[in-house]
């Protein structure tokens, strides 16, 4: 049996969609015990994204995007318009460590399960509540997704091409990442709290606070000197070049960073010592700066004799900043990825062999961790209800029968 960090620890999971399930499955991973509670009335959305073709679309086994965020877990059904289905959520918030929700609004409290409530159960459990604005101010009750909150924390304003419209990230909901990271460290430090004084803690998660916790210095930009930031594009505020260039096979990109009069010299030096790289309005730092146009199509026109990794491994070795721009298909195969062995594969009774990524950091002598396959819905509801909550196989076969367990 593994000892991992967070043996012993139990969690119930109400979370829905990306960053509540994305933050638990970190903590699953690590060796808590996670329950995600689901109900058969309305599925988490994520087991509807992502069904390969083959699967009928009501297949809610099948949902890739609720895989790679699950993973790790354990899957309970309740109705909780019933209240024996509530009698057994209190049932076992006794036996759990850890309570987590990140609803619009106060549905836990609708269903006599808010923090409150859940003290008199048990006085030292720990409660998170995530939500897009935070539990409190005038925009508590507004309903969110990771593009709306990537608009309202500033990073959509700042986001785009000179003179071009605002733009979104474009990737996967980065918000609800940085959110779900933001929570399992809030969580860990509960725990931490609890175990030197015996008590429990709310905590009031905002997705907004998350995501704009990384633009400290345009808030300082403007607070100070009332500067409101420019989109840039690829460029950067100080260093030339700096952007994506194009290289010689299709769709191959690699990104490239001279950050000083020593670094420039050096890429000079890598890509040939060409003529151009004499004029005038390149030779320091603020010339360049101000000749992007020009020195990027110089850049480009030297890149696009070489392979994306050619350019890489040519730069690196000169000391010049420089990473090759992967698509997923390069992600998954890339051997500094491998050698880490970042991406875990795992076996699912529906999806077959998996490839997810795997904790973002290393620890010396840690074990593998908790990645066993994400549950099926309702998939332990025999284990949680029979031999935790100690229902007998009759009970819960009726409390199936009445949709109390659904």
């Amino acid at each position: 049996m593994q000892n991992l960090p967070l043996t012993g620890i139990r969690i119930m999971d109400f979370g829905q969609m990306w960053a509540g399930p994305h933050l638990t499955q970190w903590l699953a991973v690590i060796g808590a015990e996670v329950i995600k509670v689901e109900t058969h009335l309305r599925v988490d959305f994520m087991r509807q994204i992502g069904i390969p073709p083959g699967f009928e679309r009501d297949d809610y086994n099948a949902g890739t995007a609720f895989a790679s965020l699950n993973y790790g877990k354990k899957s309970i059904t309740l109705n909780m318009n019933e209240p024996r289905a509530v009698e057994l959520a209190k049932k076992l918030v006794k036996m759990c460590d850890v309570v987590t929700e990140n609803f619009g609004g106060p549905v836990l409290e609708r269903w006599g399960l808010g923090y409150e409530e859940l003290k008199k159960i048990k006085p030292d459990i720990i409660y998170y509540a995530g939500s897009g604005y935070g539990r409190s101010g005038p925009h508590r009750s507004r309903p969110s997704y990771a593009e709306i909150i990537e608009a309202y924390d500033g990073s959509t304003y700042l986001n785009g091409y000179p003179g071009g419209e605002p733009a979104t990230v474009g990737v996967s909901p980065w918000t609800d990442a940085t959110q779900a990271m933001h929570g399992a460290f809030a969580i860990m430090a509960a725990l931490y709290h609890r175990d030197r004084t015996g008590g429990g803690q709310y905590i009031d998660a905002a997705m907004l606070e998350g995501s704009a916790n990384f633009l400290g210095e345009m808030v300082m930009g403007y607070t100070m000197n009332g500067v409101l930031g420019e989109r840039m594009g690829n460029r950067d505020k100080i260093m030339a070049p700096h952007g994506c260039y194009r290289c010689q096979g299709y769709d191959e990109w690699v990104a490239i960073a001279v950050g000083s009069q020593a670094e420039w010299e050096a890429f000079v030096k890598a890509i040939g010592n060409p003529d151009w790289a004499e004029k005038a309005g390149f030779k320091d730092e603020l010339g360049r700066w101000q000749n992007q146009d020009e020195l990027d199509r110089l850049v480009e026109e030297w890149t696009g004799n070489y392979h994306q990794y050619e350019v890489m491994e040519l730069l690196q070795k000169a000391g010049v900043a420089a990473g090759v721009s992967l698509n997923v298909k390069d992600l998954v195969s890339d051997p500094q990825l491998k050698a880490r062995r970042f991406f875990v594969e795992m076996e699912h009774p529906v999806l077959g062999k998996m490839t997810l990524p795997g904790l973002p950091w290393r620890s010396e002598g840690r074990q593998k961790g908790n990645y066993s396959s994400p549950p099926l819905l309702g998939e332990h509801n025999d284990y949680i209800f029979g031999e935790l909550l100690g229902l007998t196989n009759e009970e819960i076969d009726r409390l199936k029968e009445e949709k109390v367990i659904y």
